[in-house]
């Protein structure tokens, strides 16, 4: 059972501190200097639809520094812009509760365990969706969407609100980005079926959210994930389209993630293409967190219709990691603290870098 934390408010926002090398600090702020922040997610702007949104962001106790750049970027820390907005977590720390967590109005904490196995990936994956059954039979009966991400995109709350819009939520619709091309086939069974990567993130209507009700029960969700060898959005594929016949309707060119290789993303987006989309992905080994700050801000010059300084910035953006390449051996994703190696303990022990699961 999980439990639901709502922290005091925090008055504070925080201080845009860009990691990256000087050049690239220097441009931003002779392009921004004149221009105030605001966010591009106020929900203001597409009221209607933004209230009928619950939208999660799945986290974890170890990645807690990953908060910090969602919150200078496209997540206002005004609590009255996160009515809609759950943070989801496998646990926190007594010592957190005065740290980033106060930060945002509402916190669950679902007590899975804090790796990426399969069971744990699906375990969490069924407290998203009991969320959202408990709010819409108690306090949020107008809801009518559940959208999710991970704490490692950038999402054009804006876009979003727009695309979804066009949807009628009283039929049932499973929307994300195609994982992989090929369409996996069942075991034992000639039938094959398509999935989004949660890694873009993925959104549920309210009538397919009702049928899925029976299957993704945090008693059962996680169990199923594994008798079949799935992680949890390869199985919401299984179900959405094999056991309710409701087909992935596909947006890859709006929605991205960080398994996407720099040469068919970056290097190749124009910045009609940047403004367009929905969600874009962040891998430490390549563009990493402390770019979304950065993205946010150019996103805001082209929204004051500052076109000129936004088209030098991402000009500039597009190809720094061309002119600038690491040398990335040995390296992990510091951004979370349990892809750490651990240290060698004698001679004969080899430190590996763990693989990152979308």
């Amino acid at each position: 059972m999980h439990r639901i934390f709502r922290p005091s408010p925090l008055h504070i926002r925080y201080g845009i501190s860009l990691l990256l090398s000087l050049s690239v600090s220097l441009l931003l702020i002779s392009l921004t200097t004149h221009y105030p922040s605001h966010s591009i997610g106020s929900i203001g702007k597409s009221n209607e639809i933004a209230d009928r949104i619950l939208l999660t962001i799945r986290t974890s106790n170890s990645c807690q520094s990953r908060l910090t750049y969602l919150l200078q970027s496209w997540l206002s820390p005004d609590f009255s812009e996160q009515r809609n907005i759950y943070l989801t977590t496998d646990r926190f720390h007594n010592q957190s509760k005065s740290t980033i967590w106060n930060a945002f109005r509402h916190v669950i904490q679902t007590d899975c365990p804090m790796t990426h196995n399969l069971y744990d990936l699906c375990c969490k994956s069924a407290h998203e969706f009991d969320l959202f059954y408990e709010l819409h039979s108690t306090t949020r009966s107008d809801l009518q969407w559940m959208c999710r991400f991970d704490d490692d995109q950038y999402v054009n709350l804006n876009n979003l609100y727009q695309y979804i819009s066009k949807f009628d939520s009283s039929r049932p619709y499973y929307i994300g980005r195609t994982s992989v091309s090929k369409r996996l086939r069942i075991r034992n069974d000639n039938r094959t079926y398509s999935f989004a990567t949660y890694g873009a993130g993925v959104c549920y209507s309210q009538a397919l959210l009702q049928l899925l009700r029976p299957h993704v029960s945090p008693k059962i969700f996680a169990k199923n994930c594994v008798s079949r060898s799935l992680p949890d959005d390869a199985y919401m594929g299984y179900l959405s389209e094999i056991v309710l016949n409701v087909s992935l309707t596909a947006i890859n060119d709006r929605l991205h993630s960080h398994l996407q290789t720099l040469d068919n993303s970056w290097r190749t987006y124009s910045l009609a293409d940047l403004t367009r989309m929905i969600t874009l992905g962040f891998a430490w080994d390549r563009y990493k967190l402390d770019w979304l700050p950065i993205i946010h801000r150019l996103i805001q010059l082209v929204d004051q219709n500052q076109y000129e300084a936004a088209d030098r910035l991402w000009l500039f953006l597009r190809d720094y990691e061309k002119a600038h390449p690491e040398n990335l051996t040995g390296q992990y994703d510091q951004s979370c603290t349990s892809y750490k190696p651990k240290p060698n303990t004698t001679k004969s022990t080899k430190v590996k870098t763990p693989k990152i699961k979308s």
